[in-house]
Parts: C-alpha cells; structure tokens; sequence
C-alpha cells in the first residue's frame, strides 16, 4: 500500500472502522513507513487533545457573561458614532437657519419708493406747455 492511501485511511484506522482486512494492510505499512508512522502520531495526539478539551465544563453563566460584554461594546460603538453627530445636526440647523433668514430678509425688502418730487421734477421736463415756453424765451432773445 502506498503512503497517499495510507494517510486517507488512518483517521478510520484509529476510530476502528475499517474491515479487518484493511487494518493489517495499514498496520503493515506503519511498520514499514516511519512518515506515516509520525502522522499516525500526530493525529492520535491532535485527536486526544480535542477530547479533553471537550471534556472540560464551561464556567456557570459563561455564556451570559460574554453576551452581555458583546452588547456592551456593541452599544458603546453605536453610542461613539453617534456622538459626532449631534454637533453637526445643531451646525448643520443654524446654517439653514442663516441662509433661510437671508432669503427671508433679501425677499421682504422692496426697492425704495421715489421721491415725489424728483417724479414731478421729471415729468414737468419733458411736460411739452413749459417746453414751449423755454423754447419761445430762447427764440425771442430777451436775454
């Protein structure tokens, strides 16, 4: 038997499952093969020591203990990613509020009325009767 085979038997080999045939071929190429014969090892101690790990009894409350430390943090990361978020909700708030009371103020203020007498002013420029007179003063060479 060669030492692929070997090794694919072994785990059955320690757990007596395979038939009897089997077991002799594998145990004569132990005998014959110090490779597999240390990985036959290494697995017979890989294997014990998993069973007296399971062996042992957790510690009573264990489990609730862990889980409550778990929730703690868990609530301490959410509680730390929220603490900046505060100040920029109030920072965020007066900015709006600024910019909203200049709208509101640029919105609410009109153009000044004009003086009413600059108006009259104007309108008696260009008011054709007085015009007339200018122009016949002019004509007349009073002056």
């Amino acid at each position: 038997m060669d030492c692929k085979t070997t090794e694919k038997k072994l785990i059955f080999y320690i757990e007596n499952s395979l038939p009897q045939t089997e077991v002799s071929v594998v145990k004569d190429h132990l005998n014959t093969c110090p490779s597999c014969s240390q990985k036959l090892t290494y697995l017979q101690e890989t294997l014990s020591f998993i069973e007296t790990e399971k062996a042992l009894t957790p510690k009573p409350f264990l489990y609730t203990r862990t889980t409550a430390r778990m929730q703690q943090r868990a609530a301490q990361q959410i509680h730390g990613s929220i603490k900046w978020l505060k100040p920029v909700a109030v920072a965020a708030a007066l900015l709006v509020g600024l910019f909203f009371g200049f709208w509101l103020g640029q919105s609410s203020v009109t153009q000044p009325l004009p003086d009413p007498d600059i108006v009259y002013e104007v309108a008696y420029l260009f008011h054709e009767v007085p015009m007339e007179q200018v122009e016949t003063l002019f004509l007349e060479d009073i002056f």
